[in-house]
């Protein structure tokens, strides 16, 4: 197990490992100068290896759900009838090539790893690898890259939750939340889409304005009640342009995403239920943590007006996402 540290000179700091490609913390100031580890995490990078939770970890090779497991060639049925986030053993449990590097204006780590033909199902010989770098701006970014030699699936993501108040709540209700977009997709009792684009309006999807996660996740709204809270995609109105913005204002603290992906899945914790112990000494609770992943829609094989997401062995991958962290 390695563990690489990375710090600006605005005092933020971030700790990734190799297991997993994964964030392990985030210390950023707030309002009035105090210091907090702002993600959920372990106590200690070890404990991953035990617990099954996802908790900053690189997802892949395909994000979310795919149902039946159904494609040219047959994945993995690791929940339900269906394949998950990759597999039993996904990208999230690997040991990755990890190898720091230092430039001008940012610092970061750089993970590879080669995933064999027909690991989990997936055919071709893979090779991904995923940039963290933190620059004097206070942007990490994240680029992820791969190259197949044979036709195959790709989707990655990054499975990070945030609570902005550190240490000091726990839950994310009294957060804020904006997404600028114009449709989301309903999912149905599988988590699966339903194939359905739904316009936000009128709708307690609708986040083009700041929202408190609150309002939302008591909402009586079916698609809400059937996921007890978001965990719904939802298509980004411009790529390149600001995502998604969750804030706390009694600290202050605000992280605005940009991206090139396509979409957006906000997940709230709706499953957390003390399942395991965080690095604050307490159990994770229900809407403990948002995650805001970003991708191509899940299961876009099986919807053709979903995307992309069949890699060819002429065609590399390339996808990049920028978290900045800000006071408001």
């Amino acid at each position: 197990m390695k563990v690489y540290q990375l710090e600006n000179a605005n005092g933020i700091s971030m700790r990734f490992m190799n297991y997993g490609a994964a964030v392990i913390a985030i210390d950023t100031p707030d309002s009035r100068g105090e210091m907090d580890n702002i993600i959920l995490s372990l106590s200690t990078p070890h404990d991953y290896t035990k617990e099954k939770t996802y908790l900053g970890a690189t997802i892949g090779r395909v994000a979310g759900r795919i149902r039946g497991g159904e494609w040219t060639f047959p994945l993995e049925k690791n929940e339900g009838d269906n394949h998950c986030h990759g597999g039993t053993i996904g990208f999230e449990s690997r040991f990755w090539d990890g190898e720091p590097f230092q430039e001008e204006t940012r610092v970061g780590v750089r993970f590879t790893y080669h995933s064999p033909a027909f690991e989990n199902g997936y055919p071709g010989n893979l090779t991904a690898t995923v940039c963290h770098s933190l620059d004097h701006e206070n942007n990490w970014r994240i680029t992820y890259t791969a190259t197949t030699d044979a036709t195959t699936l790709f989707n990655p993501t990054n499975h990070v939750y945030f609570n902005l108040a550190g240490s000091k709540e726990n839950t994310i209700h009294n957060h804020t939340l904006m997404i600028q977009s114009d449709a989301y997709l309903p999912l149905t009792a599988e988590n699966l889409p339903t194939g359905e684009i739904k316009n936000v309006q009128n709708t307690p999807f609708d986040l083009r304005a700041a929202t408190p996660l609150q309002t939302i996740l008591a909402s009586s709204h079916r698609d809400i009640q059937q996921s007890q809270g978001l965990n719904h995609p939802f298509v980004l109105n411009n790529q390149q342009h600001s995502a998604a913005t969750l804030t706390h204002p009694d600290t202050g603290r605000q992280v605005r995403i940009t991206t090139t992906a396509p979409a957006i899945i906000p997940y709230t914790g709706n499953h957390f239920n003390q399942d395991f112990t965080l690095s604050t000494g307490q159990k994770v609770t229900k809407h403990a943590g948002i995650a805001l992943e970003t991708q191509q829609l899940p299961d876009a094989i099986h919807h053709p007006n979903f995307g992309n997401i069949i890699l060819q062995p002429d065609q590399p991958f390339y996808s990049e996402t920028t978290y900045q962290f800000s006071l408001k």
